[in-house]
C-alpha cells in the first residue's frame, strides 16, 4: 500500500506524515485532530505503517470508539484488505 501524503476524511483534508516519534519512542502513530494530521512512526516496518495508517484514519472517522475496539477493527480491516489483495 502506498501511504498518501494527504487524505480527505469527512470533508476535511488530513495531512499524513511519517516522522520520528521523539516524544515517545514506543508510539506507532497518532491522530492530531486540531492540526488535521495523521503521524506515523517512520521507523516501523512497512506493513506496520500501513496498519497504523488505517488505525489513525479510523480515529479521524470516529473518535468516540474505545481505543481497544478501534485497534482490533483496524488490524482486522488491514488483514482483510491485505489477504484479499485489495491493497
Amino acid at each position: 500500500m502506498k501511504i498518501p501524503k494527504k487524505v480527505k476524511i469527512g470533508g476535511h483534508t488530513i495531512i499524513v506524515r511519517q516522522i520520528e516519534m521523539v516524544d515517545d519512542s514506543t508510539c506507532s502513530g497518532d491522530a492530531q485532530y486540531v492540526s488535521g494530521q495523521i503521524r506515523i512512526n517512520k521507523d516501523l516496518p512497512q506493513t506496520r505503517k500501513e496498519a497504523v495508517f488505517i488505525h489513525e484514519a479510523m480515529h479521524h472517522i470516529n473518535s468516540t470508539l474505545k481505543h481497544e475496539l478501534l485497534d482490533s477493527l483496524a488490524e482486522q480491516l488491514y488483514q482483510f484488505l491485505k489477504d484479499n489483495k485489495l491493497i
